[in-house]
């Protein structure tokens, strides 16, 4: 199930590949402010990071998943 997961998100980050760098640095700014604002750990700022990081990593690892 967690395989076939990362197959789509990295076939889904393979034709999206621009978007996500900065999906992730802005996601995680905004997280980091958040967090220092109003210290509360979890938001959705770092959320978003955390699924644009997955989004990258699926798409640098779909090589070595498909063999």
């Amino acid at each position: 199930m967690l395989l076939e997961i990362m197959e789509v998100a990295g076939f889904v980050y393979y034709y999206t590949w621009f978007i996500w760098p900065f999906a992730f640095v802005f996601a995680l700014g905004n997280g980091i402010k958040e967090v220092i604002e109003t210290k509360k750990v979890y938001n959705k700022g770092l959320i978003g990071a955390g699924i644009a990081l997955l989004f990258i990593l699926a798409g640098i690892a779909l090589p070595d998943l498909r063999s």
